[in-house]
């Protein structure tokens, strides 16, 4: 071979890598991107600790406190589908179920409510600013 087929072989090989490498360098449009899957992880698991804690509230009150508190629920799940979109929506459901299955202690009850009554404070405040 001559030294121009060699030459043009080492670019046509080395092309791939260098893509690849350049791929692999982030950009400023990268890390924004970046960033906003992870503000988007984020909101996800705020919204699935939100259910849970959700559910472990209802396993906390009495029955006949329990069908307020499973409304509340029905309606922090609308208000979630109208301003997020029904995806995060069943995270929060999903999570909820999965709460009201946990057997919590008593003596734990009262710190579940109080942190379950002010993230349902925030949640409203939240929603009347975007609406």
């Amino acid at each position: 071979m001559t030294r121009l087929k060699l030459a043009c072989w080492a670019v046509v090989l080395a092309l791939p890598l260098l893509q690849s490498t350049h791929a692999a360098e982030p950009s400023a449009s990268g890390v924004a991107q970046a960033s906003a899957i992870d503000s988007e992880e984020q909101l996800d698991e705020g919204l699935k600790r939100f259910g849970y804690l959700a559910g472990l509230a209802r396993g906390c009150v009495v029955d006949n406190q329990r069908a307020d508190l499973e409304r509340e629920a029905l309606d922090i799940h609308a208000g979630i589908a109208r301003l997020l979109g029904t995806d995060r929506a069943f995270l929060f459901s999903s999570a909820f179920g999965y709460g009201t299955n946990v057997e919590i202690e008593t003596k734990d009850c009262v710190e579940v409510l109080k942190t379950y009554e002010l993230r349902v404070a925030k949640f409203r405040a939240d929603s009347a600013e975007k609406n």
